[in-house]
């Protein structure tokens, strides 16, 4: 018996799951009936076989003595296949008892349009031409991998004679097996956790230039080389890279009627892992249906060049989803809570507030700095300093700066003010953090927009005085005094993101400048004891040491890579009544 395969999982297209491929079936038996009786008009020493309906395969069946045999293909119904010629030399080799004469010998039949009809939608197709000719297609296999599991599945053709096939399973290295049919070959390879590649030689391409023109090829028309990569389930790391094995294969094919196709089979590259991790975190966001999961893993998705069929599924799907209460601001709200007569500062003491480890007076932590070269500091009159000669001097810098970024907000599409933790955040559909995806949302309904210009000075001002590029911009907006901003480092590095929705691209960075409109709110400044940190905890009772910085309205709080290593930053809750805020965080490299 010739080895079950089991469907593939995944929506590649493949040959049996074509429309009217049961219709295709039944005209190929007629047609394999009809070309017996065309060669019984041989000698009578041929005799008629029973039409045979089933699905060529290139596997030899061990209780055939080396004939060829169904493939046994599980749940598949597929086209024609040439089994009535092979069953004809059977019977005359084993049943008749008798030698086979000369014009008995093995030999393709003579073309007619019979046999154009008994192959399916391509033979139908080519049945108008006038030039059908015979093609032949030898397949050369290249593994790097011991023991992976190979087949070649036909709808249309078969093995050459006295070919024994490709084996259920590849050694290392070359193996070369040739096919051949009366009219096309079409089919498709199938490897080992990888999706199946369809392929055609001397079919009659619908894209084709010339009017009935032939064409070979891989994957879809027009194609003559394809990559294909598959694997189990992966776990996406850190950054851009992603944890697990998978398999890639690589198949290029010739044209003409002696066409020659080359499969090669190797591990799959890091780049093509991410791109296989992130199409299956777009899948699973899909299945689980929630809003700001799939939005967010669509872009990761256009990013990392995730098929576009199955992105575009994702979109109509993402179009069929409401947002849950609370995911986002709607302009209702951002009109009612962040208006700046709502804006508070604090009526007692605004000064820093330290609060040491409380395991051990001798704690590292209590140091205040764990390496030289560390600087964190809050500046006050930042903003006013930054918007010089661009805000009018009549209003407030840090007051106009807020309407005009409040009003921005009320502009863009509802949902781009967006819930993330315990604050949100305000950004273009795809969520995209970028300088120039940021100032295009501020002004996406005028060039000129107060928002716009003010945040193009905001960068200005940074990278002219602290000597950066900011590559980054991030809007908080805090609606009250229950919104919060866990505790974190900022992300500087390429191999670090931001969470399992994170749409942002990092590159090595060096500092963050940080400006604050609106009410005055509390950072929380902590030391950190982790592998990355240059802390050393005085013990399994290391609280750490904790410091609260006052960050009033116009004020900018500046830190650099060392500090941001060995302490993280936050926004914690406050108690007391609290009015709105915006904080423009720019992440400078």
């Amino acid at each position: 018996m010739s080895r079950q395969q089991t469907p593939r999982r995944g929506g590649y297209p493949t040959p049996e799951s074509r429309s009217g491929s049961a219709s295709r079936c039944d005209e190929a038996g007629e047609g394999d009936d009809e070309e017996v009786v065309h060669l019984s008009r041989q000698p009578s020493c041929l005799s008629t076989p029973a039409a045979s309906n089933g699905p060529c395969s290139s596997r030899r069946s061990p209780s055939s003595g080396g004939r060829l045999s169904p493939s046994g293909i599980a749940g598949v119904v597929t086209g024609a296949c040439a089994a009535g010629n092979n069953f004809a030399e059977e019977e005359v080799g084993e049943d008749s008892g008798r030698p086979p004469s000369r014009a008995c010998s093995v030999r393709l039949p003579s073309i007619n349009a019979s046999r154009a009809a008994s192959l399916g939608a391509a033979g139908r197709r080519s049945s108008s031409s006038s030039a059908v000719s015979r093609s032949q297609l030898a397949i050369t296999v290249t593994t790097e991998l011991e023991g992976i599991e190979f087949d070649v599945h036909l709808t249309e053709g078969e093995l050459e004679r006295r070919s024994e096939g490709f084996p259920a399973t590849l050694p290392k290295g070359s193996t070369t097996v040739t096919y051949r049919s009366s009219n096309s070959l079409v089919g498709e390879v199938r490897v080992e956790n990888v999706p199946p590649v369809p392929f055609g030689v001397q079919v009659e391409g619908a894209k084709s230039a010339a009017p009935g023109g032939r064409i070979n090829w891989v994957s879809t028309e027009l194609r003559q080389r394809t990559l294909v990569a598959g694997a189990g389930q992966l776990e996406l790391g850190s950054g851009m890279g992603a944890r697990g094995e998978g398999t890639a294969v690589d198949v290029t094919i010739s044209d003409g009627y002696n066409a020659t196709m080359t499969v090669v089979i190797r591990r799959a590259k890091k780049k093509e892992l991410t791109k296989l991790a992130q199409e299956q975190a777009l899948v699973s966001a899909m299945e689980r249906g929630r809003y700001s999961s799939l939005l967010a893993q669509i872009s990761r998705s256009k990013m990392r060049k995730v098929p576009a069929a199955l992105i575009e599924q994702a979109n109509r799907l993402l179009k069929s989803i409401q947002p849950a209460d609370g995911t986002f601001l709607t302009h209702n709200e951002l009109s009612k809570l962040m208006r700046w007569k709502r804006v508070t500062c604090p009526a007692g003491g605004t000064e820093d507030r330290v609060e040491t480890c409380s395991g051990s007076e001798d704690c590292p932590c209590n140091a205040g700095q764990a390496q030289a070269g560390e600087t964190c500091d809050v500046l006050g009159g930042s903003v006013h300093e930054a918007l010089d000669g661009v805000a009018p001097s009549e209003v407030p810098a840090d007051m106009w700066l807020f309407k005009a970024l409040v009003k921005a907000a009320l502009t863009a599409p509802e949902g781009c003010v967006w819930k993330s933790g315990g604050k949100f955040l305000l950004s273009n559909e795809e969520r995209n953090q970028s300088p120039t995806a940021i100032v295009n949302v501020l002004e996406r309904d005028n060039q000129e927009s107060d928002a716009g210009k003010g945040i193009r000075a905001l960068v200005a001002y940074t990278e002219r005085e602290y000597g950066f590029r900011v590559t980054a911009i991030q809007l908080n907006f805090h609606p009250n005094q229950k919104s919060w901003h866990k505790q974190h480092r900022d992300i500087y590095g390429a191999g670090q993101k931001g969470g399992i929705n994170c749409t942002c691209s990092f590159m090595k960075c060096t500092g963050t400048v940080c400006y604050s409109l609106g009410s005055s709110r509390q950072v929380l400044c902590e030391t950190i004891t982790d592998k990355r940190s240059k802390y050393e905890a005085c013990g399994e009772e290391c609280t750490g040491r904790k410091v609260y910085k006052w960050m009033h309205s116009g004020s900018a709080m500046y830190f650099n890579d060392p500090w941001n290593g060995n302490h993280t930053h936050g926004v914690p809750q406050m108690e007391e009544t609290c009015g709105p805020r915006i904080s423009v965080a720019l992440l400078c490299a």
